[in-house]
């Protein structure tokens, strides 16, 4: 998919969460210099967590997602549901600092699969509907210089 300049970093970062969100799943091959014991990908999710979606999520609800319900009724839905996702992923996140190691792949691999899932509908969705409805100028508020440098 041809993504607008302004969703680019955007688009690399979901690339990492995916890979994130594939370590995280118990029914895929492991990646090589990944974690692969429960505890491991725990400590490593949470570590993606602080350093990568945190601040991903962030801004994506300041800046990407209040230009979006600027533009009609269908970005406003699909923008109520990318926050209800995060939502879901961030208590997902805490809930894995107290889970018990017995049912921790089980925890990381609901979390991975709705990481996964989080990641796809932003761009498959939300990203390409944001693409077909706003104008050009649109995207100017997007820029961040230093944002993802």
């Amino acid at each position: 998919m041809k993504r607008h300049p302004a969703l680019t970093p955007l688009s690399r970062e979901h690339h990492q969460l995916l890979v994130l969100a594939q370590v995280l799943k118990q029914d895929v091959p492991a990646y090589k210099n990944m974690p692969v014991t429960p505890i491991e990908q725990r400590d490593y999710a949470l570590e993606r967590y602080t350093e990568l979606i945190e601040p991903h999520f962030a801004w994506e609800e300041k800046v990407l997602l209040p230009l979006a319900k600027r533009y009609g009724d269908k970005l406003l839905r699909l923008s109520a549901q990318v926050l209800t996702e995060h939502d879901a992923i961030r208590k997902a996140f805490e809930q894995l600092a107290v889970t018990p190691e017995a049912d921790l792949a089980q925890e990381l691999d609901l979390l991975g699969r709705a990481l996964s899932a989080n990641v796809r509908f932003e761009e498959r969705v939300l990203f390409q509907k944001m693409q077909e409805l706003l104008p050009e100028t649109a995207w100017i508020s997007m820029e961040q210089p230093g944002r993802w440098n």
